[in-house]
């Protein structure tokens, strides 16, 4: 819906000036701001002199357009004039004239929000801009436009003269914020410069610290590797003389057994005894501490597969202990470090068993379960379990809640099942109670697709 506010006829300069006047009442009555009333009282000026100027004359007709918000200040000028001729040339800003034809329009089409213009040869120009009235400002009403109108019928032209100082106050105006613009490009300027001073020396700072980093991981490139020289070297040193233990004792034993006291016959048995959980102790130091160096890949793993392998393995005590073993496995395969997880599996597995020997019957479960991000693994016992508040323990190097004249083992499995796990990004953690058995659940994460 269109209202139509005031109409001036443009015949001679003075109607150019007025249409400015205009156009610069209506809309501070509007609600415009006063930079937005310069924008449309210059807007209607070029246009209007464009049409005086060489269209020999024409008017200047103001608008309202909608009932509710947003509402638009709408502004046609007509002229009978020759047209444009070269209108696709001036709406680019390509076309030059010695008397600034064109540059009006271009500069209206950018102040306003709405612009268009038809020119044909011989029937003259209409040129319609609008602009929205701000959200802020009172909806326009038909009482709000009576009021309008009464203002600007008693509302005189002012002299040129009048309107050429109202301009240069405008134009103060303009150059007071443009001034204020700058002062704050120069701030941004120089807090930019400021910033990128800073992004400099924290380049600066970052190369430093990246090859600090590269320097860290030779040099504990290097130590990892005299680390692991050191441990087979000691391993190798330790061994040599436990066989030779051994092989002494096995030596008295077979072929000295008839001449030894009873004391001595114990003393030969807990020899072996020690030698062989020493040697199985430097075997599982060296699992443990040569983990650090293997990279893990992850494949495709068949864990129904892996996991009866390793009862397979075992078969022998399952069935010398009696044990009943469920495996609940829905899922055929997953990704993981194959290596790593038949470490961490074998371990819990084998605690299980060892720690539910004396269970009447002894039961081993082993179940799997997948949801949207990762594979759980669960291995239980019925056996002697732990009390919880030594949860954090049990999964450190040595730390055992049984005595060694009670369950056999060096104290490490459960370490190298973490470590085998945390490699590739898994966890482990347990549930137990003494007397209730234990469950070891394993979780792996999915790969991101």
């Amino acid at each position: 819906m269109s209202t139509d506010v005031a109409t001036v006829a443009i015949n001679d300069e003075e109607d150019v000036v007025y249409a400015r006047q205009r156009a610069r009442l209506i809309a501070e009555l509007l609600g415009f701001d006063r930079t937005d009333q310069t924008r449309i009282s210059t807007a209607v000026s070029e246009i209007a002199r464009n049409a005086y100027q060489y269209g020999g004359g024409g008017e200047v007709a103001f608008l309202l357009e909608g009932a509710t918000q947003p509402q638009l200040l709408a502004v046609t000028v007509r002229d009978q004039g020759p047209g444009i001729k070269a209108l696709e040339a001036v709406l680019e800003g390509s076309f030059t004239s010695r008397t600034g034809m064109g540059l009006g329009i271009v500069g209206t089409r950018r102040l306003m929000d709405q612009f268009s213009i038809e020119s044909a040869a011989g029937a003259g120009t209409t040129v319609f801009f609008g602009k929205t009235i701000p959200a802020a400002a009172p909806g326009v009403t038909a009482d709000t436009l009576s009021r309008l109108a009464d203002v600007l019928a008693k509302t005189k032209a002012e002299s040129p003269l009048e309107e050429v100082r109202l301009q240069n106050q405008e134009l103060l105006h303009a150059l007071g914020e443009l001034r204020q613009c700058d002062e704050e490009l120069t701030r941004v300027n120089r807090e930019l410069t400021e910033t990128n001073t800073g992004v400099v020396a924290l380049y600066a700072d970052l190369e430093n610290t990246a090859e600090q980093l590269r320097r860290s991981e030779e040099m504990l490139r290097r130590r990892n590797e005299n680390l692991q020289e050191f441990t087979d070297t000691v391993s190798h040193d330790l061994k040599v003389p436990l066989r030779g233990i051994a092989g002494y004792a096995n030596e008295l034993d077979r072929r000295h057994r008839a001449g030894l006291s009873e004391r001595a016959e114990f003393c030969i048995t807990q020899v072996l005894t020690a030698t062989r959980n020493m040697d199985h102790l430097i075997e599982d130091l060296l699992h443990y501490s040569r983990m650090d160096a293997q990279t893990t890949s992850l494949t495709e793993v068949d864990l129904r597969g892996l996991v009866q392998a390793i009862l397979k393995d075992r078969g022998l005590v399952i069935d010398e202990q009696h044990i009943e073993v469920t495996v609940d496995i829905p899922f055929t395969t997953l990704q993981a470090w194959e290596r790593g997880l038949v470490q961490a599996l074998a371990n819990l597995i084998d605690n299980a068993i060892k720690y539910s020997r004396e269970a009447s019957p002894a039961r081993l479960g082993i179940r799997a379960v997948e949801s949207g991000t990762a594979w759980r693994l669960s291995v239980s016992d019925n056996g002697i379990g732990f009390d919880m508040k030594y949860v954090d323990r049990i999964f450190g190097l040595f730390n055992r809640l049984v005595r060694a004249d009670e369950f056999e083992g060096t104290g490490v499995g459960l370490a190298i099942a973490k470590k085998s796990l945390e490699k590739q990004g898994g966890r482990i953690w347990a549930e137990s109670a003494p007397g209730q058995g234990a469950t070891f659940f394993v979780e792996l994460p999915k790969p991101d697709k």
